[in-house]
């Protein structure tokens, strides 16, 4: 496996707690988000219908799909409602270092497959 790259490099002034934002590094796309002030990156393209979940809406540690309201934990990629309809999503490695957020393009959890070995 190669290494990880950077996929963004965000000032957490521009992601306040509670806030969301796409980053587009093609072949990603992710959703960045900032739960009290720890990150998270999911992929931000649903797994049902390939709607993206920036667009949706952020309650608590969940966000929900514009497209059919599917929902899933942003900290594990985990779909919660409805279970077991479509695959979890992706999640990638985020770091904080000094006044930025760091997004790698390495994958943590494999869709639907729990961590990666």
């Amino acid at each position: 496996m190669g290494e990880r790259k950077l996929v963004a490099r965000v000032k957490r002034d521009e992601l306040p707690p509670g806030a969301m934002r796409h980053i587009d590094y093609p072949p990603f796309h992710v959703l960045l988000v900032n739960l009290g002030g720890v990150p998270y990156a999911i992929d931000d393209t649903c797994n049902h219908a390939g709607e993206s979940l920036s667009r949706g809406e952020l309650n608590g540690c969940q966000v929900v799909c514009p497209a059919h309201g599917y929902v899933f934990d942003v900290r594990t990629g985990h779909i919660v409602e409805p279970a077991g309809l479509c695959d979890d999503q992706r999640t990638f490695e985020v770091t904080s270092e000094g006044d930025h957020y760091l997004v790698y393009d390495h994958v943590i959890q494999v869709l639907g497959a729990g961590p990666k070995a």
